[in-house]
């Protein structure tokens, strides 16, 4: 049940530690899997506060398929809580309520200036997101990390099952033949905190080309696994591979050099990696096609890619 006025306030009161004498709801023109409202919030004494509302059970996307399956309403607030402490100037987490399984579960966010990065032409903001991402993997897995998702090869391995189920027959036949080769490459890599979606769509950025702030926002598939999925994500869709390499080598250079590995197995990797996401979209659902931001021929890039990793 959708959170209400007064509950909304009584909660920001107890968050903010003023009362709030005013409070405005608008949609917001952004969203993702979830439902997200603008607010306008003013305390005691005329200060105005602008924050995001974002209901954690609603869905906007119709049929999420197997992603239904993985969604855990307690995850964003607890990726929050872990990022609060890592210093890495994502949103603030203001409130946040999460009751019994099956009822309403919500959180208030800062509201944060910038366009998403799809939405910038410069490459000096892409490769600041790089470097942002590399300093996310730096600080390592979560000593407490109790609902995000694990990106071990239980959960890897049957993506190819799903993608086989919504695609002609035949049509991942190379993909199968490597499979088992990407989970055993992406499973012996280094574990570390992952955004899990770390799409050009869920990453603002603002501020000029020569200092772009990176923001990222959506930690609602927060997990823990193989950096090199982020950064596949962040390189997915028409690149050229020279552009692709730019950034990877952005993200490279930026690690900790003790956590540093050799360029050639981080370009592997990656490639393991760039295919399991193409398998990943291809079997969310047989019925869901991906939203405009994320619209690309994936049956042909796993395919592709398959061919590259068998050679």
């Amino acid at each position: 049940m959708p959170v209400t006025d007064a509950e909304l306030t009584t909660e920001l009161q107890h968050a903010l530690g003023r009362p709030v004498a005013a409070l405005r709801r608008h949609p917001h023109a952004y969203a993702s899997t979830h439902p997200v409202e603008e607010l306008d919030v003013t305390v005691a004494g005329g200060a105005l506060l602008r924050l995001m509302l974002k209901d954690l059970v609603a869905s906007c996307c119709g049929d999420l398929g197997a992603r239904t399956a993985l969604l855990d309403p307690r995850r964003e607030i607890e990726a929050y809580a872990l990022l609060a402490g890592r210093g890495a100037g994502t949103p603030a987490c203001h409130a946040w309520v999460a009751p019994a399984p099956g009822e309403g579960a919500w959180l208030v966010l800062e509201a944060v200036d910038g366009v998403p990065l799809w939405q910038r032409g410069d490459r000096a903001s892409w490769r600041a997101a790089a470097r942002w991402l590399a300093r996310l993997h730096a600080g390592g897995r979560p000593a407490a990390a109790s609902r995000l998702v694990r990106h071990d090869a239980a959960h890897l391995r049957p993506w190819l099952a799903r993608a086989v189920a919504a695609t002609p027959a035949g049509a991942l036949d190379e993909v199968a033949a490597v499979w088992e080769q990407v989970v055993a490459s992406l499973t012996a890599w280094p574990t570390t905190f992952l955004h899990g979606e770390f799409y050009p769509s869920n990453i603002l950025v603002a501020g000029p080309r020569r200092a772009p702030r990176v923001r990222p926002v959506d930690w609602e598939m927060a997990g823990v696994g193989p950096g090199v999925l982020d950064l596949a994500a962040l390189v997915s869709g028409g690149w050229s591979d020279a552009e692709r390499d730019e950034l990877a080598r952005a993200y490279h250079e930026a690690l900790p050099v003790a956590q540093r590995p050799a360029w050639p197995a981080l370009s592997r990797a990656l490639r393991h990696a760039r295919l399991h996401i193409a398998v990943q979209w291809l079997g969310w659902s047989p019925g869901w096609t991906p939203p405009a931001a994320h619209a690309h021929d994936w049956l042909g890039e796993a395919r592709a890619l398959a061919r590259e990793v068998a050679r």
